[in-house]
């Protein structure tokens, strides 16, 4: 199946969806999880030997876990990016369409980024966006960011040294 796929034009738009949907979900959810922490200890169900133990250990989760989490998600799309352009056969001519493509992603980048920063400076989430700072960094240098894996995905697309069509390595005959 992975010997047909024929290009991966939108798969840095894609990235940069995600990882912004990724980033305001989890944003989202670390303002929420120390809400129900610190409900769970008004309402007196921290006074079993365990109970404020577990109380404790889902808000470091809503502190920490998160900015783990989302780390590893985005390592995770950059890594499969870059196995997805190793995988993928194009042929040079069709460079210009791929820098064309990621001056697209780029200029949308500039949105999501500025989006994300209107969500995460709302008197709401302000505290808890200063707490994430890992979900911060990475939103406020997207643009960056899209610049480098989209630049590096387009090297290893079109740098790789294998012959177009899936033949042997060389340009001669078949000697089988």
């Amino acid at each position: 199946m992975l010997s047909y796929k024929k290009g991966d034009l939108p798969d840095m738009l894609i990235f940069l969806i995600t990882i912004f949907v990724f980033a305001i979900g989890l944003l989202i959810l670390a303002f929420v999880i120390p809400q129900i922490s610190q409900g769970l200890e008004t309402a007196g169900l921290n006074s079993t030997s365990g109970g404020q133990a577990s109380i404790d250990e889902l808000e470091e989760f809503g502190i920490n876990g998160m900015q783990k989490g989302f780390l590893f998600l985005f390592t995770g799309f950059v890594m499969g990016l870059m196995i997805s352009s190793f995988l993928v056969r194009t042929h040079p001519i069709f460079i210009f369409m791929y820098i064309l493509f990621l001056g697209i992603t780029i200029f949308l980048g500039t949105f999501i980024g500025n989006a994300f920063e209107q969500v995460a400076s709302t008197d709401a989430l302000a505290a808890t966006t200063a707490d994430q700072g890992l979900i911060t960094i990475i939103m406020q240098n997207i643009v960056l960011i899209t610049l480098v894996v989209g630049a590096l995905s387009m090297i290893i697309i079109f740098a790789k040294f294998s012959s177009f069509g899936g033949g042997g390595g060389g340009g001669g005959r078949n000697p089988l």
